[in-house]
C-alpha cells in the first residue's frame, strides 16, 4: 500500500523560509493546473491525466504541510510577542508605582520646603523669597534655584534634594513613555501576526478542501482505468496524520515483546498463504506504476476466507473507513508479524491467540482499495519486508 512520505524537517524553518517554500510549491501547482486544463480538453480518463492529477495532489499536500508549519511558526511568534507584552505591562505598572512613590516623597519634601519659606517670609526675610513665591509653578521655583542660594545651608540642601528627586522622576517618566511606545509597537505587531495567522488558517482550510476534491476526482477516474492504473488509488490518502498514527501503532505492536494475558503459541517463521488465491496483482516493494507498495495483494472475491499465516496472537484488530480499512495484525513472536488489510469483516479480536491456518477474516475492499483482495504484509521488528521470502 502506497503511503505518502512522512519525513518532517529536521529543524524548524523560519517564516521567511516557509513563505519561499510555499511560493515555489504554488508555482509548481500553477504549472500542474495548466497541464490539467490542456488534458481536460482531450479525453480525461487517461493515464497521463491521472499522472498529472496525482502530481498536483502531492503538491497540494506539500503546500498544506508548509502552511501548517507556517501556522505553527506564527503561533510561536505570537506567543513570544504576547509574553513580551505581558512583561512590558508588568514593568510599566511597577515603574508607575515607583514614580508615584517618588512623587509623593517629592511633594512631602516640597511642602516642608514651602513651609520653611513661609516662615522666612513671615519673619521679614523677603528680599529673595519674593522671587520664588511669585513663580507660577513648582518647576519655575526649582529652575530659579540659583537665586535663593542666600538662604541657610539647610534650605540649600533641601533644594538640592528636591532638584535631584525631580530629575529622577523626570528620567523615570521618560523611560516609562518609551516602554509605552514599545508596548504600542508590540501590540500592532501582534495584531499583524494574528491577521497573518488567520490568513494562513483560511488558506489551510481552502487547500484541504481543494485536496479533498482532487482526491475524489482522482479516485473516480482511477476506477475507470485499467487494473494496472487503478492500483495507484490505494496510495492516495488525504490524512497523513491518521496514516502516521496507524503506522506508529503497528510498529509498536508488531515490535512489542509483550504477550497477551493468555498463553499463545509462537510461530515457526515459515508462513502459509493468507488465502486460497495465490496469484499476485501487486507485489513488494512497488506497484507496476513505480509507487511504493509495502506488501503483496492477492485478488479474490469479496467474502473469501482469510487465514492466519502462522501461529501467534492478534495484536491489532481494527475497522477503519480509510487506509487499511478492516485490518488485523498478528504477532508471531521473535519480532515477526503479519498484517491482513481491506477485509469485509473480522472474525478474531485483539489479544486472541490464533493457530496457523485459522480463519481470522473475510476478504473485501474496505478502506482505500480498488477492489476486493487481501493485502498481506510481513514485518520484522516493525519494518516491512518481502512476504515472498517467508511464504512456504
Amino acid at each position: 500500500m502506497l503511503i505518502f512520505s512522512m519525513a518532517f524537517t529536521a529543524q524548524a524553518k523560519t517564516i521567511s523560509e516557509l513563505n519561499k517554500e510555499k511560493q515555489s510549491i504554488e508555482r509548481d501547482l500553477e504549472n500542474s493546473e495548466k497541464e490539467l486544463k490542456e488534458l481536460r480538453s482531450q479525453k480525461s480518463e487517461t493515464e497521463e491525466y491521472v499522472s498529472v492529477l496525482r502530481e498536483k495532489i502531492n503538491l497540494l499536500q506539500d503546500k498544506l504541510d508548509t502552511l501548517e508549519d507556517q501556522r505553527d511558526a506564527l503561533q510561536k511568534e505570537i506567543n513570544a510577542i504576547q509574553d513580551k507584552i505581558d512583561k512590558t505591562i508588568a514593568d510599566i505598572e511597577t515603574s508607575q508605582k515607583e514614580i508615584d512613590a517618588k512623587q509623593a516623597e517629592f511633594e512631602e519634601i516640597y511642602e516642608q520646603y514651602c513651609q520653611r519659606l513661609r516662615a522666612m517670609y513671615i519673619s521679614g526675610n523677603v528680599s529673595t523669597l519674593e522671587v520664588l513665591l511669585e513663580s507660577g509653578d513648582m518647576s519655575s521655583v526649582l529652575t530659579r534655584a540659583e537665586m535663593v542660594k542666600c538662604v541657610a545651608k539647610r534650605d540649600n540642601a533641601t533644594l538640592d534634594e528636591l532638584m535631584r528627586r525631580m530629575q529622577e522622576i523626570e528620567k523615570e517618566k521618560h523611560e516609562l513613555e518609551l516602554k509605552k511606545l514599545e508596548l504600542d509597537d508590540d501590540k500592532k505587531n501582534l495584531d499583524s501576526q494574528k491577521s497573518e495567522l488567520q490568513s494562513s488558517i483560511n488558506e489551510i482550510n481552502s487547500s484541504k478542501s481543494e485536496l479533498s476534491s482532487e482526491i475524489s476526482e482522482c479516485n473516480s477516474l482511477l476506477r475507470k482505468l485499467s487494473s494496472t492504473e487503478t492500483e495507484i488509488k490505494e496510495g492516495i490518502d488525504e490524512n497523513r496524520e491518521a496514516i502516521q498514527a496507524i503506522e506508529d501503532d503497528i510498529y509498536r505492536k508488531s515490535h512489542s515483546s509483550a504477550a497477551p494475558s493468555g498463553s499463545y503459541t509462537p510461530g515457526s517463521g515459515v508462513l502459509g498463504y493468507p488465502t486460497s488465491y495465490h496469484s499476485i496483482s501487486a507485489g513488494y516493494p512497488n506497484y507496476r506504476s513505480g509507487g511504493y507498495h509495502g506488501g503483496v495483494d492477492f485478488p479474490c472475491p469479496s467474502g473469501t476466507p482469510v487465514y492466519a499465516a502462522d501461529s501467534g496472537y492478534v495484536a491489532i484488530a481494527k475497522s477503519l473507513t480509510y487506509s487499511y480499512g478492516k485490518y488485523i495484525l498478528i504477532n508471531h513472536g521473535n519480532g515477526l508479524s503479519t498484517l491482513y488489510a481491506h477485509n469485509s469483516s473480522l472474525v478474531v479480536s485483539e489479544g486472541q491467540s490464533v493457530q496457523k491456518g485459522q480463519l481470522i477474516a473475510y476478504s473485501g475492499s474496505s478502506g482505500h482499495s480498488t477492489g476486493p483482495h487481501c493485502h498481506f504484509e510481513v514485518r520484522l521488528n516493525g519494518t516491512r519486508v518481502n512476504p515472498l521470502n517467508y511464504l512456504g
